[in-house]
């Protein structure tokens, strides 16, 4: 491919890469034939973003930071858990509206769950009274989670 050097790696001197005339050099080694060199950059250097992202949220929003005990076996089920409730919690953030898709939990609580709405109730009827945004919002996300088709097991 365009641009690619063989290099001699047999030396000791920088375990980070090789320095010849000022510049140190380093490799990505990929079998992704079909990216150019600017695209396998790209991609080696957003390789982790999401997993950190991921791990970051089950720890903060999901309570896998801290163990409730000292049992090995107590604390494996507490964190089996708050990692099925992250997966269900991304399993629903499929469903969601694009401008809620990409926030996190935390976020989610605030604009879906906390909701400020007063119950009324007149004469036999029963009305939930909120602003007009966060109604379409609230009927945006029921419809789309009503029209989620589990897949076949």
């Amino acid at each position: 491919m365009n641009g690619q050097v063989n290099l001699d790696l047999d030396t000791q001197d920088n375990p980070d890469g090789i320095s010849m005339g000022g510049y140190v050099y380093r490799a990505i080694a990929t079998n992704r034939d079909e990216l150019s060199d600017s695209q396998v950059v790209h991609w080696y250097n957003q390789r982790a973003e999401d997993s950190e992202n991921r791990i970051k949220e089950l720890k903060l929003d999901f309570g896998g930071d801290t163990l409730p005990c000292s049992d090995f076996k107590a604390n494996a089920l507490y964190f089996l858990i708050a990692s099925l409730s992250y997966n269900l919690f991304a399993l629903m953030r499929q469903l969601l509206p694009e401008e809620l898709a990409h926030h996190r939990a935390m976020t989610l609580r605030w604009r879906l769950y906390a909701i400020a709405a007063k119950v009324v109730r007149t004469g036999r009827q029963l009305f939930v009274k909120m602003q007009e945004k966060h109604r379409i919002l609230l009927e945006r996300v029921l419809i789309a989670l009503k029209e989620f088709k589990p897949p076949p097991i």
